[in-house]
């Protein structure tokens, strides 16, 4: 079982669970482990898919740090509203927090992001020298690129203006329109289908989000400065033909990165397929792979 702790993230407090190796949990050796913190998808929380996660990780020798985002799960926060920098803010403090355990090696702390984490562990990797590896598993690099990529041409129009009377109402109400999800991320069938599923077997999972989140991932733009995460490693992970985060969007990070990097596409098979069945221990292995050539 994990540790449950907090920490706090620009005077928010934040719900987090803390993984040791099953070897170490109980005993007072001293040792300082080196650690992976988790940065979860769209809607996502520590504790779907992450437990499976951490496991994986854990068994190899890493503590892994897995925490909800300010305004969701079980965390403080203005509820809903998941801006791409203010997540980054997160992370950092979650480094922060880890550099203050007598059990976690500070100078070996990595980040491990899925999806629109994926992007947030790019950015906070390139501007925290602290943050020793990366790992980008499907992530996007030009935010406003990837939005604008999943609309028809007036569709992306009428966004734009609906995105203009927002920022309207928030300066006259100090309130942001609360929208589901889909609204901002247009899905494609395969992740219509799971996130139906997600929605039955999680049902804390995040639905709805305020309408300011697009305009904070339009802004949101990590291909701009993955270059500076060099000379520290950043690992690439796509798939082939993804049609909810275009396979452009890891190529254009892979590309704007500097050595030592690497980048790996999966077939064709979807863009939440890697995170189950056989798929599932191959992207946790070449993660793993990664952290055990930079961080051991």
């Amino acid at each position: 079982m994990p540790e449950s702790v907090h920490f706090h993230s620009e005077g928010l407090r934040l719900a987090a669970d803390l993984y040791l190796p099953a070897s170490t949990r109980h005993s007072k050796s001293g040792r300082r482990h080196p650690a992976i913190v988790l940065c979860h998808g769209f809607g996502g929380l520590r504790k779907f898919w992450f437990p499976e996660f951490a496991a994986f990780f854990t068994a190899a020798g890493y503590a892994v740090f897995a925490f909800d985002h300010r305004g969701t799960g079980d965390s403080e926060g203005p509820r809903l509203r998941l801006i791409p920098i203010e997540q980054v803010a997160d992370i950092q403090a979650a480094v922060t927090f880890l550099e203050t355990r007598p059990d976690i090696d500070a100078a070996r702390i990595a980040l491990y992001g899925i999806s629109y984490g994926g992007a947030n562990a790019a950015y906070a990797a390139a501007i925290d020298p602290r943050i020793a590896a990366m790992a980008c598993v499907v992530g996007y690099g030009d935010g406003e690129r990837w939005l604008r990529s999943l609309r028809r041409e007036y569709e992306w129009i009428d966004f734009q203006k609906r995105l203009a009377e927002d920022r309207r109402r928030r300066a006259l109400t100090g309130a942001s329109e609360l929208v589901d999800t889909s609204e901002v991320l247009i899905r494609d069938p395969e992740a219509l289908e799971h996130e139906a599923e997600a929605r039955v077997r999680h049902p804390d999972r995040v639905t709805q989000v305020t309408l300011d989140t697009a305009e904070g991932i339009i802004a949101f733009k990590p291909e701009a400065i993955v270059a500076r995460i060099a000379p520290r490693a950043s690992l690439f992970i796509g798939v082939e033909e993804d049609r909810l985060v275009p396979t452009r969007e890891t190529l254009a990070l892979y590309e704007n990165a500097h050595e030592p990097k690497a980048l790996h596409l999966f077939p064709a098979i979807g863009h939440h397929a890697v995170y189950y069945g056989d798929n599932l221990p191959k992207l946790l292995g070449l993660g793993l792979d990664w952290f055990d050539r930079y961080l051991k």
